[in-house]
């Protein structure tokens, strides 16, 4: 199985981004769309901490999401990292939930 694949919607596809978030990723994996991974709040001007990233199982034909980290079980929304919520979304893909 290949790495997933990242390509930035935000500026393409604006009404994608939701809750006041700035940019959202279509995830591929082994050429399938599995999914957006996003962050949660506008941007303040540094780089570092503060942004919570979420993440959505969704494929071609989905009428809803199969799984997103509101659903994780914590009751967040937040993965402290781009990363983070990626690793979470592949797991689910892969029935190897965390």
């Amino acid at each position: 199985m290949t790495a997933p694949k990242l390509t930035k919607v935000s500026d393409t596809e604006p009404e994608i981004v939701a809750g006041g978030g700035t940019v959202v990723y279509r995830v591929t994996l082994d050429g399938r769309w599995v999914g957006w991974v996003g962050d949660t709040r506008p941007w303040r001007g540094w780089r570092f901490g503060g942004r919570q990233w979420w993440a959505c199982w969704r494929e071609d034909g989905d009428t809803a999401a199969r799984w997103n980290s509101h659903d994780n079980g914590r009751n967040d929304s937040g993965h402290p990292t781009r990363a983070a919520a990626l690793a979470d979304l592949i797991a689910h893909v892969r029935g190897e939930v965390r």
